[in-house]
């Protein structure tokens, strides 16, 4: 059975908040006793895929051998 991992996307803004900086940070989230849980964050840049950089974190930190669904939010 995969387990759930949630994760929201922000990107980065210059200093007026008007341009992207082509980076964003990704926060990966897990539920415990029906409350958010934060896993882990990721600095990286905009046109790297979400999933892709969550998953090689999973992978760089010994989780890569469990099976995940990951849901934006």
């Amino acid at each position: 059975m995969k387990k759930k991992i949630y994760y929201t996307i922000e990107k980065e803004t210059d200093n007026t908040g008007e341009s992207l900086t082509g980076n964003k940070n990704i926060t990966v989230y897990e539920i415990l006793d029906n409350e958010p849980k934060q896993l882990f964050s990721i600095d990286t840049d905009n046109k790297i895929n979400s999933k892709e950089a969550i998953q090689e974190y999973l992978d760089d930190n010994g989780m890569g051998d469990d099976e995940f669904e990951m849901i934006l939010l």
